[in-house]
């Protein structure tokens, strides 16, 4: 049996990620809104809210990527 309110909690938690990753992937490349959705949803799971992880994330950018794990090249 599904439970609906886990459910409803669950989806409308991480719906602004979900939103906020669909349009950095328009404006960076998908892999590195891949990683940014999900460090952002790993610092909610760790008590974070929404706007405070998503800061945390940013300020982790360099020239758009992660280094090391993701690498841009800049010209």
């Amino acid at each position: 049996m599904l439970d609906i309110d886990l459910r409803n909690f669950v989806l409308g938690t991480v719906s602004p990620v979900v939103q906020y990753g669909l349009y950095e992937a328009q404006h960076t490349s998908v892999p590195h809104s891949m990683y940014e959705i999900s460090a952002i949803s790993y610092l909610m799971g760790s008590g974070f809210d929404f706007y405070t992880a998503r800061c945390i994330v940013e300020s982790w950018e360099v020239n758009e990527s992660f280094p090391p794990y993701q690498m841009t090249m800049v010209y």
